[in-house]
């Protein structure tokens, strides 16, 4: 029997798939050509654990853990081995990318309040909000002895001189303050994006800006073309149209007036109005066909080199002059660079409508820009553009939308029109959930708006613009203006109409990240994988509908200073001081999913005071203060589970949570459910990241268990 034994052939070890799986392993292998789509997802998987872990011993352990899956993988064969050791090392490179860009970025923070004092330095941007009934300017204040030349954005009351133009060295008198936070956790952080755009503090103008010196012609020039650009847009055009044609041209939505962007929304056509994806591809295609055409007339030209070739370059670098002038925005950088991979496809004879052009150019931009990730242009752009191309891919589109050569001009025009609606359609789909994460509403009729506005604004709106600023080259912009005002006037008015309405538009409340992220794995395996292998998407996505649908819903919102508090009673907020739809207000609306309402001395069972409020919510007793207390308050704070005041106090034990000044320095703001008696705050989702309140300057420690020195800015 020993015999036997040892003269059997030994076989080789087989991973688990093979013993016991055979059928997963099968479809694992017939996937093989679609496992690069998934780099740039575990690319991103690791970004956002770096973003969404809040200690930094947290991040190490999950660097840790990501290298030990790589080695693991080494102890297997095959197509699992290194499926396995991409897996690990790809989301440890996106832990490390962002490390490297946070701490590229590095500036110093301001962590208090500076009282009026004239700053001086050069202005970087000037930009205006809330359709020009205020302005914002990028400020490089000047170095002093004790601080470096810093970022800040201030607010002005008014629209300052025409004067004061990008590269132009002014002085101004501003009180600064730090950045600030989330107004609702998981909501918008202003801070973290301040970090990235390496702004060190934000201030309010007390006065207007003086003009110390003007822009040197070469300094700052292509922010100065734009900012004349806008201004002769909105002048040579006028009206709402002027207003709208510097959005589509320049990027600038600033003058825009909020009813029409608000209609835009609705309707499903505001990406219309951020220079991106649609109006890239549109320049790029345009100069793309007329170079093209061109240079085939060239018989010297085309007989010796490459006509498509050149004309790729040219349309490239068209799209990327017409980024540069929209002022380089993410989302104008982002589509710039994919009509770059997808031009070089065309000059290669390659099909440029290839997921692995689109997985490319998300690889890049995540790996450049890890802070991209978390935008909700980067998510919309790249759900949109995948699920375009898989329509394209799809036997339905194969079928009915393939270009036909010989079809007729209406069978052509037919499958136009049906692309179009089918590309709504599948965009709306696609986008919506997303949308209702970040936003908590969603358009319904987008589809159908789309299908009007995207014709009317690639085929007339865009080229009436390119040619009424070359007409304006020679003087004659007055020709095309009525035709270019006419078409944007029409646009306005489609999404006017629509935004209308009934039912235009869908509200949910605020969708927690442990619904978001299954949705978001369910959607990829449904889009990127080829066999039954992707169905496994279908539970995912069932998991993210319940999780969304029960998960805990704050319904009490506190603002960091203790100043405001909202609560959610009888289908409304009512909030405990007079607001006039701020930003703050609309947040909690929009988290809430509910309109706003009215006070808190409005709600029925209230008992309400100069001092401040005591109310019951989900038989929780909540005591809400608006100043100071007068007197001992002590056995008012014994009654009651929650107790919110902007002051701090120091004998108040309520039942259950304090939220005086004190806690709420630390926490920012807060949202509780009173339902499930959970809370939660800004500072528990920022952690010890560099843009976190609780950040203070000084040593902090890195990804890679070093120490850098954080320096303070002190005036």
């Amino acid at each position: 029997m020993a015999s036997s034994l040892s003269d059997a052939p030994q076989k080789a070890f087989s991973p688990p798939a093979r013993l016991g799986f055979p059928f997963v392993a099968a479809m694992i292998a017939a996937e093989q050509s679609r496992w690069i789509l998934f780099a740039p997802v575990l690319l991103g998987a690791g970004i956002a654990l770096w973003f969404l872990l809040p200690l930094v011993s947290q991040r190490q352990l999950a660097l840790g853990l990501a290298l030990a899956v790589s080695l693991a993988g080494l102890a297997l064969h095959g197509l699992q081995a290194r499926l396995v050791v991409s897996a690990g090392l790809l989301l440890a490179l996106g832990l490390a990318a962002a490390e490297v860009r946070s701490l590229a970025v590095a500036a110093p923070v301001l962590h208090h309040r500076l009282g009026v004092a004239v700053l001086t330095g050069e202005v970087l941007a000037l930009q205006a909000r809330a359709g020009g009934e205020r302005w914002q300017l990028l400020l490089l204040r000047d170095a002093s002895d004790i601080d470096p030349a810093v970022k800040l954005r201030l607010t002005l009351a008014d629209r300052p001189s025409r004067a004061v133009l990008p590269g132009a060295r002014i002085g101004i008198p501003a009180v600064l303050q730090p950045r600030t936070g989330p107004v609702v956790p998981g909501g918008h952080d202003l801070a973290r994006a301040a970090w990235f755009d390496g702004i060190s503090g934000f201030g309010r103008a007390t006065g207007p800006p003086v003009l110390l010196a003007p822009a040197p012609a070469g300094r700052l020039w292509l922010a100065r073309q734009r900012a004349m650009l806008t201004a002769f847009l909105q002048e040579g055009i006028g009206g709402n149209a002027g207003r709208v044609s510097a959005a589509l041209v320049t990027g600038d939505q600033g003058q825009v007036p909020a009813d029409i962007l608000e209609a835009m929304r609705i309707s499903g056509l505001a990406h219309l109005l951020s220079v991106s994806g649609f109006h890239i591809s549109v320049v790029a295609a345009g100069a793309f066909l007329l170079f093209r055409w061109s240079l085939a007339l060239w018989p010297w030209f085309a007989l010796r080199l490459s006509v498509r070739a050149a004309a790729a370059v040219m349309a490239g670098l068209a799209a990327t002059a017409y980024a540069l002038l929209a002022g380089a925005e993410v989302p104008a950088v982002r589509a710039a660079i994919t009509a770059w991979i997808v031009l070089g496809a065309l000059a290669a004879g390659r099909n440029p409508l290839s997921l692995r052009l689109i997985a490319f150019a998300a690889f890049a931009i995540l790996l450049l820009r890890p802070e991209a990730l978390l935008s909700p242009s980067f998510q919309l752009s790249f759900a949109a553009v995948t699920a375009l191309v898989l329509l394209t891919q799809s036997a339905f589109g194969q079928r009915y939308l393939k270009r036909d050569p010989e079809a007729g001009v209406w069978q052509r025009m037919g499958r136009y029109g049906l692309a179009l609606l089918a590309s709504g359609v599948v965009a709306e789909i696609v986008l919506s959930p997303i949308a209702m994460a970040h936003f908590g509403r969603t358009g319904v009729y987008g589809a159908f708006a789309n299908l009007l506005a995207i014709p009317l604004t690639g085929l007339a709106i865009m080229p009436l613009l390119a040619g009424f600023l070359g007409a304006a080259l020679l003087g004659l912009e007055g020709v095309l203006a009525p035709l270019v005002r006419a078409s944007l006037d029409a646009l306005i008015g489609l999404a006017a109409l629509v935004s209308a309405w009934p039912g235009a538009t869908v509200t949910v409340p605020a969708v927690p990240l442990a619904a978001f992220a299954p949705g978001v794995a369910g959607a990829l395996l449904l889009g990127l994988l080829s066999t039954r292998l992707r169905w496994l998407g279908g539970p995912l996505l069932a998991a993210a509908l319940l999780l969304a649908v029960a998960g805990s819903r704050p319904d009490v919102f506190v603002s960091p200073d203790g100043r405001q508090v909202g609560l959610v009673q009888d289908g409304a907020i009512h909030f405990l001081r007079p607001q006039r739809g701020g930003f703050a207000a609309r947040a909690w609306s929009e988290a809430a999913a509910v309109p706003v309402g009215g006070l808190l001395s409005d709600l029925p069972g209230s008992r309400c005071s100069d001092g401040g409020c005591m109310l019951t919510a989900n038989g929780l007793t909540l005591l809400v203060l608006r100043q100071a207390p007068g007197a001992p308050i002590g056995a008012w704070c014994a009654q009651a589970d929650i107790v919110v005041s902007p002051a701090g106090l120091r004998d108040c034990r309520p039942r259950w949570l304090l939220l005086d000044a004190v806690a709420l320095e630390r926490a920012g703001a807060v949202s509780i459910s009173t339902a499930r008696r959970t809370l939660d705050s800004a500072a528990a989702r920022a952690g010890d990241h560099p843009w976190s309140a609780s950040a203070l300057p000084g040593e902090q420690k890195t990804l890679l268990g070093t120490v850098r020195w954080v320096p303070p800015l002190t005036e």
